[in-house]
This record gives structure tokens, C-alpha cells and sequence, in this order.
């Protein structure tokens, strides 16, 4: 599936190197400029089946103070989108802000930054908590 961030949210992107998803031995951190910043794997997170690719790249994104980094395959580019609200039969799935209909006439859910932003902290809590 295709996921859209917000481009209001990202704070950069960078490369996650074999040798640093190695280092991290499940941890799910990686430590930017001094500070560890948790991050998701997209591909675990809504269990997609598929196998990582070999350059994988980290978006980190930030609501306020917080950050986190989504891993993600590729990183397509910045588009315009319009924002479709979900169904009142979807409004509860908390991952998901919206939808949107691409210009090859596909559809994308736009990722819900501050749900996130929260779920890296909720990661990051269970990992200290586990020791």
C-alpha cells in the first residue's frame, strides 16, 4: 500500500544503513545528532508481508518537542493532495487521518502524525520499562 505523511511533519529523511538496523538488534532506535529517536517500521506496523528492502530510509517526523522515525521503502516526493475523511465506519482506526486519490488514480491513506508520534513513544516506554 502507499502511505502519505504530512510535509508540515517531516523533519528530514536519511538512509537507514544495513550496518545501523544491525546495531539497533531490535531496538528501534537510532541516534540522530546525540539524541536516540525511536522509530516504526511501517512494514511491521501494518503487516504488509512484504520483505524490507535493502535501502531502507527513516522519515523522521515530530509533533511539537517529540520525534520519531517511520521506516519506510522509498520516498516518492512531495505532491499536493486533497484530503478525503474516512468513513464513519473507518473513523476509529486511530493510524489513519484521512485518504486521498493520487494522480494515477490510486488511493493512499495519510498517516496520522500525532497517533505516531505517540506509538514511538509507547515503544520507546516498553523497551526502557523491559530493560
Amino acid at each position: 500500500g502507499r502511505y502519505v505523511i504530512p510535509l508540515a511533519a517531516v523533519e528530514e529523511c536519511l538512509e537507514l544503513s544495513l550496518e545501523e538496523d544491525l546495531r539497533s538488534r531490535g531496538r528501534s532506535f537510532i541516534t540522530l545528532r546525540d539524541r536516540l529517536v525511536p522509530f516504526l517500521r511501517l512494514r511491521e506496523m501494518f503487516a504488509t508481508g512484504t520483505r524490507p528492502d535493502p535501502h531502507q530510509k527513516i522519515v523522521v517526523i515530530a509533533t511539537g518537542a517529540e520525534r520519531v522515525g517511520l521506516v519506510v521503502d522509498q520516498i516518492i516526493g512531495s505532491h499536493q493532495t486533497v484530503i478525503k475523511s474516512m468513513s464513519p465506519l473507518h473513523q476509529d482506526v486511530a493510524a489513519f487521518a484521512g485518504a486521498t486519490i493520487l494522480g494515477d488514480g490510486g488511493v493512499a491513506l495519510i498517516l496520522d502524525v500525532v497517533q505516531l508520534v505517540l506509538a514511538g513513544q509507547q515503544q520507546e516506554e516498553r523497551l526502557r520499562a523491559a530493560g
